[in-house]
């Protein structure tokens, strides 16, 4: 998987458990954060590549919240369950879905789709642009959602040397941009660029506290993640809900933390910066971030008021939102 924050993998499944695929029937909040990070359970139903599909049950999964959209019925995640025992199962961020059949091309067989809501992409290229991903992959998300991008998936492989393998499976996906981390050889004669997009300072200098892409990479192991050029957003942010800390410490529970803001956009033209923290827009509470994008299509193509919080201090901006894309 793309993001991990622990999946529970004991030692004695780590040592005798079997990897399979799992098709995500249910979800729910256990009401559990760690590290600011939803701590979630999931009935799901495996099936092994030797032995007749099964349900099961998992009662905590630790996730980013990066990767919410990776886990919703219907989507497929790796497992590793006990052969003797299959009550006794976790999510397996470590592990690759094994194949049903190889294509020759590991990235393709390894190909983890990520779920889009609301994404609407420009027409692919021809090829994608093809990079090597940073030493900070979270800088790396941070710049590429302020530049219009959308994650579309990822490969991650073992021994998949060749960069080329993984532009062709960013072809088939209709991939604006291919990112690829780990140790790569390109061909002779050409070299492999690092990503040109770095992220805008949060307020105050910092850098905005997204969460990183990839962790966990093994010396021979390659990650390939492929990305959408989006449409123009009609507000232009990437947003969370406030973490315990900031609710403390600004005393209320409710807001929403701009992480990042795309360049270009309604939300950087009226001056939002990563680490505003949303309360209001025209006169109404924000309240769940899931409902953000509802609200801000609700009033697309308007002139609006945000109300916000910048550095603990209320502080408002007028927007002029996108129109909703056709």
């Amino acid at each position: 998987m793309l993001t991990h924050f622990g999946g529970g993998v004991s030692e004695e499944l780590q040592q005798s458990g079997v990897v399979a695929k799992a098709r995500i029937e249910e979800i729910w909040d256990t009401g559990w954060t760690i590290n600011d990070n939803p701590v979630i359970g999931m009935k799901v139903l495996v099936l092994p590549a030797d032995r007749p599909a099964f349900e099961a049950t998992i009662e905590k999964t630790t996730i980013s919240l990066l990767a919410i959209p990776q886990f919703q019925p219907g989507n497929v995640v790796p497992v590793r369950y006990d052969p003797v025992n299959p009550a006794l199962i976790a999510v397996d961020f470590g592990a690759s879905v094994p194949a049903a059949s190889g294509t020759g091309n590991s990235y393709r067989d390894r190909f983890e789709p990520t779920a889009l809501v609301g994404a609407n992409f420009l027409p692919a290229p021809d090829s994608p642009e093809l990079y090597l991903g940073t030493g900070d992959s979270a800088a790396d998300v941070a710049a590429l959602y302020e530049n219009d991008y959308a994650l579309l998936g990822a490969s991650r492989v073992e021994h998949g040397s060749n960069p080329r393998a993984a532009l062709e499976q960013g072809e088939e996906l209709g991939a604006a941009l291919v990112l690829v981390y780990g140790h790569f050889v390109p061909p002779a004669g050409e070299t492999l660029a690092l990503l040109p997009f770095r992220p805008r300072p949060a307020e105050g200098g910092a850098t905005a506290a997204t969460m990183p892409l990839v962790s966990g990479l093994g010396p021979d192991e390659q990650l390939a993640t492929y990305w959408g050029k989006t449409r123009p957003a009609i507000l232009g942010i990437v947003s969370r809900p406030l973490n315990g800390d900031e609710q403390a410490r600004l005393g209320r529970e409710r807001g929403i933390v701009v992480e990042s803001v795309a360049n270009g956009s309604p939300a950087a033209d009226a001056g939002l910066v990563p680490g505003d923290v949303l309360v209001a827009i025209d006169g109404e509470a924000f309240g769940d971030v899931t409902a953000v994008p509802a609200v801000v299509t609700a009033l697309a193509g308007r002139r609006v008021g945000i109300d916000l919080l910048r550095n603990g201090s209320p502080y408002s901006v007028m927007v002029q939102l996108n129109p909703a894309a056709p």
